[in-house]
């Protein structure tokens, strides 16, 4: 039996750089590691089996679970992995940004590239775009492309605590990206170039602890057109003293940061707060994050 932790990710900055022929967007995005958020159980059996346990997340998975999908397609390839039984603690709902279904996916790709060398780069592209990023060693990242090329940044935050808000409500990502161009018609706010850097300028500041504010996502302007409770929230990060916040890849959820040494934990009652999470990144250990419960249950922060 294995037992593994399945981490998430937030977009430090997000940035829509053009759109393919094919309809896919090609962005450049700052990930930063989070969790663990879920935990997959996974024992050899005769016959495959997938089961969710929904620990804190209340919105079910809908459609094919990733982790069927991430089974099928390393078949195809590799005929000779044999069935697992597969169970899933879910604590992070689909629909709110953090990649907690990719993380889910990363954290199976580990195991099957551990136990019967399958090549975890290879498989990780081709199930979802925040998978290569989950499945890698980097604790701190840009992503480029469709997300799939990876740009590792060896210098992680040292001492930086991450408050992350799960909303009532939930952002389905084909739908975001499509108002999203609806939005924008193609008048992108930055290319490529300009995007990478404003990536390494953010981390430059995070580093020096320079306070930021407002983190750059395109998809801010959507969102704060449909949800003023964004601008509610962020304004009780800024109060409280975070020096970064903003969204998380498409929505729902949002994120803020602190120094570690000014945190003095976060008190927010908004009444549509669903859960929060708060994560330790520590530099010592590239993978180094740990989590408390909402501040409407009892549980301590830790780290792993």
């Amino acid at each position: 039996m294995a037992r593994t932790a399945c981490l998430g990710k937030i977009n430090l900055s997000l940035r829509i750089t053009s759109l393919l022929p094919n309809g896919y967007h090609e962005l450049c995005s700052l990930f930063c590691k989070i969790g663990p958020i879920d935990y997959l159980t996974i024992n050899p059996e005769k016959e495959d089996n997938v089961r969710v346990i929904y620990n804190r997340a209340q919105t079910p998975i809908v459609g094919e679970n990733i982790l069927n999908k991430t089974l099928r397609i390393a078949r195809e390839a590799f005929s000779s992995i044999p069935c697992v039984d597969l169970t899933l603690e879910k604590n992070v709902p689909p629909g709110t940004g953090l990649g907690a279904g990719s993380g889910d996916a990363a954290a199976l790709i580990r195991y099957l590239s551990e136990t019967y060398t399958v090549p975890a780069e290879a498989l990780a592209s081709r199930i979802g775009a925040d998978v290569p990023f989950l499945a890698s060693d980097s604790q701190l990242a840009i992503a480029h492309g469709t997300g799939a090329h990876i740009q590792d940044i060896e210098r992680p935050f040292s001492d930086i605590v991450i408050v992350v808000i799960i909303p009532s409500w939930r952002c389905q990502t084909p739908e975001m990206y499509k108002k999203l161009d609806q939005c924008y018609m193609g008048k992108w706010t930055l290319n490529a170039d300009e995007a990478q850097k404003e990536a390494f300028d953010i981390i430059k500041k995070i580093n020096d602890g320079v306070s930021i504010g407002l983190l750059p996502n395109d998809f801010t302007s959507v969102l704060f057109d449909e949800r003023t409770e964004y601008r509610q929230l962020f304004n009780e990060f800024f109060r409280q003293g975070a020096f970064a916040w903003g969204v998380s890849g498409s929505g729902s959820s949002s994120f803020a940061l602190w120094k570690k040494q000014l945190f003095n934990g976060f008190d927010c009652k908004l009444p549509w707060i669903e859960d929060r999470f708060t994560f330790y990144v520590n530099a010592q250990d590239k993978r180094g994050n740990g989590y408390e419960r909402s501040a409407y249950r009892t549980s301590n922060p830790h780290h792993i």
